[in-house]
């Protein structure tokens, strides 16, 4: 079975911007950032700015608003250093602090106890060996952890990247609803809970990239999921 240039062509093509928006967010959540993170963020911009067409939303313009604010906070800063330690002082405070922190992880928000590697823990663990996929040895987060599943949604959209390339429309069809399915039946059930406690906490910190990109991440979610639902009725016709 085969299908159109175009279409195969716009699978390519979007896979590698997809592939892009949840490695930018799998950066921002992961760890704090380095200096190898200054000047990423301005590269998304006209990205994010463009989808506004898209999801229509006041909440989202306001976060694409404070995600530009961030970025010319970034562009002035007269010593990358210091905007950097204040940058990771936030992180910290956010994610890292103890008493108060924001839990980043599903079980945190889904297991009924509460805790770390939960029911849900168990669920996207079994998701990943499905498909063989291993975090990083440098991760020393659960695998629910929020920027582990951004990283698995990095590799599954570069995954249907290349099966488009190939022509294998058995194995993309497959990979789609794969991710579909792990972005609305997982993702899409604590996202909120979690890019809602981060906004809420960021802005009395005020911190303007979590703040912008916890809500930012949260819309692009839900739009991959249409956009793939989109790719997926015109590959079945």
């Amino acid at each position: 079975m085969s299908f159109n240039q175009e279409l195969q062509e716009d699978l390519i093509n979007s896979s590698i911007l997809r592939s892009a928006f949840f490695n930018y967010f799998y950066r921002v959540f992961n760890n704090i950032a380095d200096e190898s993170f200054i000047g990423v963020s301005e590269k998304y911009s006209v990205y994010f700015n463009d989808l506004k067409d898209y999801v229509e939303s006041d909440e989202y313009n306001n976060a694409c608003k404070i995600f530009e604010e961030y970025i010319n906070d970034e562009k002035k800063a007269v010593n990358i250093h210091d905007f950097l330690q204040r940058l990771n002082i936030e992180f910290t405070s956010l994610f890292l602090s103890g008493m108060g922190n924001i839990p980043a992880s599903a079980s945190s928000y889904l297991s009924s106890d509460g805790l770390l590697k939960g029911e849900e823990w168990e669920k996207v663990v079994s998701v990943y060996k499905m498909r063989d996929f291993q975090m990083p040895d440098s991760i020393k987060a659960p695998e629910d952890y929020i920027s582990v599943e951004m990283l698995y949604m990095q590799k599954l959209s570069d995954l249907i990247g290349k099966l488009a390339e190939d022509g294998d429309i058995n194995l993309l069809k497959s990979t789609i609803d794969d991710q579909i399915n792990f972005s609305s039946n997982h993702i899409l059930v604590w996202i909120d809970m979690f890019a809602d406690a981060v906004y809420s906490k960021s802005v009395t910190l005020n911190s303007k990239l979590y703040a912008s990109a916890a809500v930012i991440m949260k819309y692009y979610i839900k739009y991959d999921i249409e956009l793939l639902k989109e790719f997926r009725e015109e590959l079945n016709k």
